[in-house]
């Protein structure tokens, strides 16, 4: 019997789709021989009476799970996800630079120093990628941090504000499909394929309504991963390779027949009757990766 220990925080059951999820893990485990304990950050002493760490609370360098996923490591627990994936991921102009040196086709990007944030730079962006272009600061989560900008007042809106996060940020050719394709991997092997669809007159699948503090998705369907391209779960696995072996959600955009990488997330989402709709043993398998 492995003994696991669940990090979340409080917000993770505020959905009900993400606590079935989270149900499901604790079910699996239990029918698999495993404990699975679900842990708060009022209990990361415990840590060393686990076997291994599975974060469900969302993952940044600053945050409490990154504290949590790196003491796991140091003590040679199984820990998803892991310090190296939670670093490189949640740094999208580390991230999108390793893309550059890998050979891994994405998205047209350029990165934007603050001192080289005036007229003719933005002028050279708008001429090179045309108009409108997308602005990220690099520590983004659930499309937060993400916005378009059309000419060069709203460019200097948005970077100044994204500037206040960051020294740098990412510029990237605006690429608008119907949806983003989502594949999920786990240790270099594809765990299941989505279509993350954008909302009428939306471009990205998260985003506010006016005057409303919550965000709104899009349409979650899966896909049956034999269903999917191969050329697709070939590019997914692909981005994953010099990250790490964990758990990653590769967000990938299918433009003319060919596809493009738009970011590897680490510590993906996975709510009941979404991704898990096509494979019921997306469970089972993460549990026996952390049981190993």
């Amino acid at each position: 019997m492995v003994k696991i220990a669940c990090f979340v925080e409080k917000y993770n059951f505020m959905d009900p789709d993400e606590t079935g999820a989270l149900q499901n893990f604790k079910l699996a485990a239990s029918s698999m021989g495993h404990n699975f304990s679900f842990m708060f950050k009022e209990q990361i002493s415990e840590i060393p009476r686990y076997d291994a760490i599975f974060i469900r609370a969302t993952t940044d360098p600053l945050n409490t799970s990154y504290v949590v996923s790196k003491t796991a490591y140091e003590l040679g627990l199984r820990v998803v996800d892991d310090p190296k994936s939670i670093q490189i991921c949640g740094n999208k102009v580390h991230l999108y630079r390793l893309f550059e040196k890998y050979n891994i086709p994405h998205i047209p990007t350029m990165f934007l120093n603050k001192d080289e944030f005036h007229h003719k730079r933005i002028m050279n962006i708008f001429k090179t990628f045309g108009i409108p272009v997308v602005i990220k600061a690099p520590y983004t989560s659930f499309s937060k941090y993400v916005e378009k900008a059309s000419c060069e007042t709203s460019f200097r809106e948005v970077a100044e504000k994204f500037f206040r996060r960051s020294d740098v940020l990412v510029v990237q050719k605006f690429m608008p499909t119907p949806f983003d394709w989502r594949v999920g991997v786990l240790n270099d092997e594809v765990l299941y394929v989505c279509k993350y669809t954008m909302r009428k007159g939306r471009w990205k699948h998260g985003s506010k309504l006016r005057g409303k503090p919550r965000y709104v998705w899009g349409r979650t369907v899966s896909l049956r991963k034999d269903h999917s391209p191969l050329k697709l779960r070939e590019i997914a696995l692909k981005a994953c390779e010099f990250i790490g072996r964990g758990l990653y959600g590769v967000d990938i955009k299918e433009i003319n027949g060919e596809y493009v990488v738009v970011e590897v997330n680490d510590n993906p989402s996975i709510y009941a009757g979404f991704e898990d709709c096509r494979k019921k043993d997306v469970y089972e398998k993460i549990i026996a990766y952390l049981a190993d």
